[in-house]
């Protein structure tokens, strides 16, 4: 038998791990063992990306040759890693000599926060080595990309940076030189240095345990199956056994601990593929997914006679996670995944069933051969059994196979509904589609669904062009589909609907051109384009460095994985800290019980409210007081009970797992406006906005229209979770916290600890994304850690899990909105009442509807305006600001009630809209005059720039000729009011002497949006000196005191404000002695300032008292939306998007692009993919994870993405003449919703209810689109003949 331990190569130096280390994963070895933080760690679960290294291994079937992967770190355990040569990010360059790889993606500004920026470097390094010798396309690249996530950057900068490397490619590579850079080539191979010379050491380095590792499993790794079967049946027979291959099973369910884990891989005989002539192809258990693939393509391209099905298959387990995730795992350990947990919608299942593979399973006895089917009830346990092969045989080519995968997404998710159908089809009648023989497969129905069986045998024989047959079949299988409902699932009615829509596509297929084309426009799935994107914005040359196109300073550093975290800090005397939440929505604690806690290996010590020295509340006053651990009641699910403190965050975790907390009173919660208007459960009430006399104008006025709406809620998705390091000193606490707000983490702090504010020291260096998740939710963090820390007297740090941030940490907020409008003929607005309904969760502390009373008539003049404003008190998380909070919203709201009046009068949205537009003197509901209007023509000459109107008639005609799939087109106008009041900010700038370097401390945090660079550059321009001299530092309690929080998108000018400021207090006394050394360098004058005893520093604090409150000035933006639905599925995706911003004159063009791009498609997730689901009996989030929860990814993003910042439009109130940009451009992604009810429009106009209007609810979620469309199986043809009836129908209940 093998020994247990590894040897590993990372990054060229060798590594003996021990069996100690059998529960620990290799990101976890890589971060906490070896100090490798380059390589991050967000979901555990192989969903995010961040973890993503490159692995060489062994090939088992060819010596001397290696297997070249990427994987998902975090799901990998580090002994199953022997033999293999692992590469992280800190193997590939440094910030001095980046590889070829972080060059290109400095170079096109792809990063931001950077966070997930090493996972998208390994995933690419891993897919150059992977194609050495290939021809690498740019479709792969875009391929390649669908397991890593990015919040910030909107991808698209991301996949240009990446194409560059295609052959195909019309980009050429650029050099960093360009942007002041230099890339060094290695004088040995002529290949880009990385700064180290990658020669192996031959000596090995044992690893010990330098912390508490847990409980850990036995380890085994067997050579062949001999030792395998006689491991089986002797030490391990009767114990829980884990057959470790790829180890990814556990991102979707954790059926841990076990008492063993066996590692396969060295089995030769399970990685064995054959071809035979007669018996086909076999695949040995071991073969990973993305083989598998490889295995299916070849015979399918050699002979597609007997193999076409192939093709198929590898087609479907394409679309299964992502390409990581493939890379590593098993189809053995998928199809047992799905024998563990019938429910689970496994895509391998799907296909090996259809394929009517073989499996063979094995046991020291022999073989045996089973159907996938089979094997969910095969009996493995006596004897012990396991999976050995899987054969596919030949096919006739008579055979129809087909596949279907319907995603909340457009790539990385689980089935909604999957199906696989096989039909031998007899076509030699003219007309005729007679059948002989039919499987129907369907997913995620119920755990026990897999044929549809009566439907089945009511097709034998029958002919499928018949329109009665397929009636007949549609309602048999309607009611032979049983779906379980499942509360994070999507409903009964939409899994069962969908599944005959699936039947109905394959029937067109077997049908082809005897059905009309029109109807077959509902074959086959939506295809997407490659993605191309198209920047276009201004410069000023004679400012630079001011509006010089460049990448974040930050870039490089965070492409080499040398950016350091607060989440990558880390010493062997740290402790760590974890929650415990509660499990119950409203109820109150009468016990918890941390006794079998306190038994975990390395857990210290449980907290709880009774120890906490001062307020039990972080929240300093005004704000209403939320408590940091709750003591008697809980009022929202995820509530922190107590607090867990370990020697590893392992421990910690476990820990929490095992204190229970005892509940009385259980209350159903309240988890929605609608139940909270039910329950009458609101904050004080919030005083109406009026202008006007809104009621009477919408009584008078010819025409009107009203309605109601739900728009929910956001999960911010920030790549770095919640995270903060405490560190008691002898007078006070030193906190590096992931905040926007260090002032309010330092309030919280000293409020808990009960001590002076000055005591606290709180300093934020960078922050791994925010989106305004991080203002105040932050404090409760970082006041936990410091409590923690306080009462160990050691340093703590507290990173929260995905999980643990997802339920505790409130989110966008939900609304309920109702609205009522007065209009003339033409569609002139003369009355808009709005009443609004906002979801605030346990606390209204962050309430951003306020909002409405800025931005809620959008870009719209109406004379009489009423917002009724009510906040919601419901049992959920206190919600938060998330990017744009308040402003979304209510321009989503109006834009709302501008498509109603627009159906009204059967008219383009767009000309209603533009009839309203703003135009100067128009006064808005602020009462402020509209001045440096150009909207109505920016609107017109947006519009002919992207050809509106030649688009909108294709849309038509398209609709027209096809049946089964649409099109819409969309445009949003926006005016975007600034408001500067109540920003209070600050900077410190000190220029150092010997040298003439330059520091600056400003009062907001680095967050992603470029902050510091805009800063530099304005600092640069300023003084006259050279970028290479400036250095931004952390933003600390101490230099920054006082400040406000980071958001609202102003702190990037206002901090750029009061930087210049502070130049320009400096420049009045540098000056004189400049002018009189006219000729001398910067350093020679401030060499000789300093010899002259000039004070070099200054300090600025702006606290803007604007002459007219709120708005300071407008910035205004157009964007137009384009998408294709499937009507029988709801599936979309975005065809073309066009965004023109304002951004005044631009300081940083690169940075401000960037800030768009990544608004766009956060708010594209938002009104699309992004839905939260609560358990309506506890309250618990059922959407906590990367399995439900679904941001976008590479290719949800526009096909076609073309971004434009407005020429010739200087800012004559801004700073150095620009605008704001962070925000604003979300605001107009509501363009997204409006085009896809367009299409809905016009799948109903085929049923004669075009022209009604529905409600329709955010986000557009593929349920909700094909349910807009009303698709029925009635409708279900092969032409416009009238359908036939059928009373075949299934009541659907829970």
């Amino acid at each position: 038998m093998a020994s247990s331990s590894a040897l590993v190569t990372i990054n060229n130096v060798k590594y003996s791990v021990g069996e100690a280390y059998s529960d620990t994963t290799l990101n976890q070895f890589l971060r906490k063992t070896l100090g490798l933080t380059g390589t991050k760690v967000l979901c555990r679960e192989g969903g995010c990306g961040v973890c993503v290294v490159y692995v060489e291994e062994p090939d088992p079937n060819q010596p001397g040759s290696t297997i070249k992967r990427s994987i998902n770190s975090c799901l990998c355990p580090i002994l199953s890693c022997d033999g293999w040569n692992i590469t992280t990010v800190e193997g590939t360059g440094n910030q001095k000599k980046p590889s070829q790889l972080q060059q290109q993606l400095t170079s096109h500004n792809g990063t931001q926060c950077g966070y997930c920026t090493p996972g998208m470097v390994m995933n690419m390094h891993a897919l150059t080595k992977m194609s050495e010798g290939q021809k690498l396309t740019e479709q792969t690249v875009e391929n390649s990309f669908d397991g890593n996530i990015c919040r910030c950057t909107g991808y698209r900068p991301i996949l240009d940076a990446f194409k560059t490397f295609a052959h195909d490619s019309k980009s050429k590579l650029l050099d960093l030189e360009d942007v002041g850079l230099s890339l060094q080539i290695c004088p040995k191979n002529g290949s880009p240095c990385s700064g180290r010379c990658h020669h192996e050491h031959d000596s090995i380095t044992e690893v010990l345990p330098t912390h508490d590792l847990g409980a850990s499993s036995s380890w085994y790794r067997p050579k062949s199956l001999a030792e395998l079967y006689t491991l089986l049946e002797g030490p391990l027979k009767g114990k829980k056994v884990f057959l470790v291959a790829g180890h990814t099973s556990v991102g979707v369910y954790d059926d841990g601990p076990c008492d063993a884990l066996v590692d396969t891989k060295k089995i030769v005989e399970l990685t064995q593929i054959t071809t035979d002539a007669t018996e086909g192809v076999t695949v040995g258990a071991n073969v990973s997914l993305t083989h598998l693939i490889q295995v299916l393509r070849e015979p399918a391209a050699k002979n597609p006679a007997q193999y076409h099905y192939m093709d198929v298959l590898a087609d479907h387990i394409s679309k299964v996670a992502s390409v990581p995730i493939r890379n590593a795992a098993s189809w053995t350990g998928n199809l047992m995944l799905k024998r563990a947990h019938n429910e689970f919608p496994s895509d391998v299942f799907l296909c090996f069933e259809l394929a009517e593979a073989v499996i063979t399973i094995g046991n020291k006895d022999g073989t045996s051969s089973v159907s996938p089917s089979q094997l969910l009830t095969t009996n493995f346990d006596d004897p012990k059994q396991v999976i050995l092969k899987a054969t596919f045989h030949p096919k006739p080519s008579n055979v129809l196979y087909r596949t279907y995968k319907i995603m909340p997404r457009s790539q990385n998710s689980h089935a909604l509904v999957n199906a696989g159908f096989r039909a031998e089809v007899d076509s030699y009648q003219t007309g005729k589609r007679i059948i002989r023989s039919i499987a129907l497969i369907f997913g995620n129905i119920n755990p026990s669904f897999i044929y549809a069986i009566h439907t089945q045998k009511f097709l034998i024989e029958a002919d499928m062009a018949d329109p009665a047959v397929l009636q007949g079949a549609l309602g048999r299988l309607r009611n032979e589909l049983q779906p379980k409902a499942y509360p994070a699932e999507p409903s009964l009615e939409y899994r069962t609907n969908l599944a005959c829509a699936l039947f109905y596509k394959f029937a067109l297929e077997i049908l082809g051109d005897v059905a009309d084309q029109r109807y077959r426009s509902a074959v086959g799935q939506l295809v997407r384009p490659l993605s191309s994107g198209q920047q276009d914005y201004p410069t000023e040359p004679k400012n630079y460095p001011l509006t010089l196109p460049i990448p974040k300073l930050e870039s490089v550093v965070q492409c080499t994985g040398q950016a350091k975290y607060i989440s990558d800090m880390d010493s062997s005397t740290m402790l760590h800290a974890a929650f415990v939440l509660s499990e119950q929505g409203s109820a109150d604690i009468t016990q918890i019980d941390s006794t079998n806690a306190l038994k975990v290996n390395g857990v210290v010590r449980v907290i709880t409210s009774i120890d906490i020295p001062g307020s039990n509340n972080f929240v300093a006053p005004p704000g209403v007081a939320e408590e940091l651990l709750a003591s008697r009641q809980v009022v929202f699910a995820g509530q922190p009970v107590a607090i867990v403190v370990a020697t590893s965050q392992v421990a910690a975790e476990n820990g929490a797992k095992q204190v229970k907390a005892v509940y009385a009173n259980v209350k159903t919660p309240i988890l929605t406006c609608q139940d909270a208007i039910q329950a009458k459960s609101f904050y004080p009430a919030i005083d109406d906005l009026k202008v006007g006399d809104a009621e009477a104008a919408i009584a008078s006025a010819p025409h009107q229209v009203k309605g109601s709406m739900e728009l929910g809620g956001q999960m911010h998705f920030y790549m770095e979770t919640q995270v903060a390091v405490c560190t008691p000193t002898e007078d006070g606490m030193d906190v590096e916290a992931g905040t926007q707000w260090v002032d309010a983490v330092q309030d919280g702090v000293a409020q808990v600890l009960a001590m002076n504010k000055s005591s606290i020291n709180v300093s934020c260096k960078r922050v791994g994304g925010a989106y305004g998740g991080k203002i105040t939710r932050n404090t409760w963090i970082a006041a936990s850690a410091a409590l923690a820390a306080q009462l160990t007297g050691r340093q703590v740090k507290m990173h929260l899990s995905f999980w643990d941030n997802a339920k505790l940490v409130g989110k966008r907020n939900p609304y309920h909105t109702e609205y009522h409008a007065g209009f003339d003929a033409d569609g002139k607005l003369q009355g808009v009442y709005i009443n609004a309904y906002v979801d605030c969760g346990a606390a209204p502390n962050d309430n951003p509807i306020s909002g409405l009373g800025t931005w809620g008539d959008n870009a719209y003049f109406c004379p009489n305006w009423k917002f009724s404003m009510t906040a919601c008190k419901t049992n959920t998380p206190p919600n938060t600001w998330t990017r744009a909070p308040g402003s979304t919203e209510a321009i989503y709201f109006i834009e709302h009630v501008m498509e109603h009046i627009a159906k009204f009068l059967n008219k383009p949205s767009i000309d209603v809209k533009y009839l309203n537009l703003f135009k100067n003197g128009d006064k808005c509901i602020t009462g402020q005059t509209i001045d440096n209007c150009n909207l109505t023509d920016l609107t017109q000459q947006f519009l002919k720039n992207v050809e509106y109107q030649k688009r909108f008639n294709a849309v038509q005609i398209f609709n027209k000729e096809s049946r089964w799939r649409k099109k819409g087109i969309s445009v949003t106008p926006m005016k975007y009011g600034v408001v500067w009041n109540s920003n209070l900010y600050n900077c410190f700038v000190t220029i150092f002497h010997n040298g003439g370097a330059v520091a600056v401390a400003h009062g907001g945090s680095e967050i992603g949006q470029g902050i510091n660079t805009k800063v530099a550059q304005a600092v640069a321009y300023e003084l006259g000196i050279s970028m290479e001299l400036i250095s931004i530092k952390p933003n600390m309690s101490l230099t920054n005191a006082n400040a406000t929080s980071t958001g609202g998108s102003v702190t990037s000018e206002l901090v750029t404000l009061a930087a210049l400021d502070c130049c320009k207090q400096l420049l009045s006394r540098i000056n004189p002695t400049r002018q009189a050394m006219q000729g001398k360098s910067w350093p020679e004058v401030i060499e000789k300032c300093f010899t002259d005893g000039m004070d070099l520093t200054a300090r600025s604090w702006v606290a803007p008292k604007t002459d007219v409150a709120p708005i300071y000035y407008n910035t205004w933006g157009v964007t137009c939306t384009e998408v294709e639905i499937d009507v029988l599925t709801g599936e979309h995706q975005i065809l073309r998007l066009d965004v023109l911003h304002d951004c005044g004159e631009s300081m940083s063009p690169l940075i401000d692009i960037g800030q768009i791009e990544g608004a766009v498609v956060m708010g594209l997730g938002y009104y699309t993919s992004e839905q939260l689901k609560y358990d309506e009996k506890s309250g618990q989030l059922l959407t906590y994870n990367t399995w439900y929860y679904k941001p976008p990814t590479t290719k949800d993003i526009p096909a076609d993405f073309r971004v434009q910042i407005l020429k010739n439009a200087p800012n004559p109130v801004g700073v150095l003449r620009s605008k704001v940009v962070a925000e604003p451009p979300l605001c107009m992604t509501c363009s997204v919703v409006f085009a896809l009810r367009n299409a809905c429009d016009a799948a109903r106009q085929e049923i004669g209810k075009g022209r009604e209007w529905f409600q329709l609810d955010a986000p557009m979620t593929v349920e909700r689109t094909q349910g807009y469309c009303l698709p029925d199986i009635s409708q279900y043809t092969y032409g416009p003949t009238k359908p036939t009836k059928i009373s075949l129908r299934l009541r659907l209940t829970r």
